[in-house]
């Protein structure tokens, strides 16, 4: 079974992130037929956020890098606000870097529909997307 870690920018668009990636955590897991593992640290983090826990990028990354070693893709949630949003991410930018560094397959994706999801060429992503 593969193990993807799906990262999407948090930072000013809480709950729309928590949507979109709760939504494509669902949408992944039924087209690969549950042959693949999602863990997307937004999906698992933000309800925590509502009992009172906080913390910043430096607070997060100890533990999103564990997860980092665990999987064996990063796939890049575009969010509909706009590849801009991933560039602009601190910790998306992070996570992309040291996934490459751990020679770990990145993808990016966007979500099409409510039942597809295709995958984006880096080079072809525009700060204006």
């Amino acid at each position: 079974m593969k193990k993807v870690y799906l990262a999407i920018p948090y930072t000013g668009m809480e709950k729309s992130s928590y949507e979109q990636s709760l939504d494509t955590v669902v949408l992944l897991t039924q087209l690969f037929k549950g042959e693949i593992n999602v863990f997307s640290p937004i999906v698992h983090s933000h309800p925590l956020t509502h009992l009172g826990l906080k913390g910043d990028w430096d607070f997060w990354k100890k533990i999103d890098y564990q997860f980092l070693d665990w999987c064996d893709e990063v796939y890049v949630l575009i969010p509909n606000e706009g590849s801009n949003k991933v560039f602009e991410s601190v910790g998306v930018m992070a996570e992309i870097e040291y996934a490459k560094e751990m020679g770990k397959k990145v993808k990016y994706i966007k979500k099409k529909s409510a039942h597809e999801v295709a995958e984006i060429e880096f080079k072809k992503l525009k700060i204006s997307d």
